[in-house]
């Protein structure tokens, strides 16, 4: 899923998806939200893997 969210934030901030039905501001701050959502996913993710491979 944080591949999704991040290259999701991807297209939206490149324009291939919502070109004109969005200002570009916003269009830029949702894909900012998006990345920022996967990297954070995929951090958490391989935080707990860790701890479970530890144990």
């Amino acid at each position: 899923m944080s591949a999704v969210f991040f290259f999701g934030g991807l297209f939206v901030i490149f324009g291939t998806y919502f070109q004109r039905s969005l200002p570009e501001q916003f269009r830029i701050t949702l894909g900012i939200v998006l990345l920022l959502w996967g990297i954070y996913r995929y951090v958490i993710t391989r935080t707990k893997a860790r701890q479970n491979g530890d144990q």
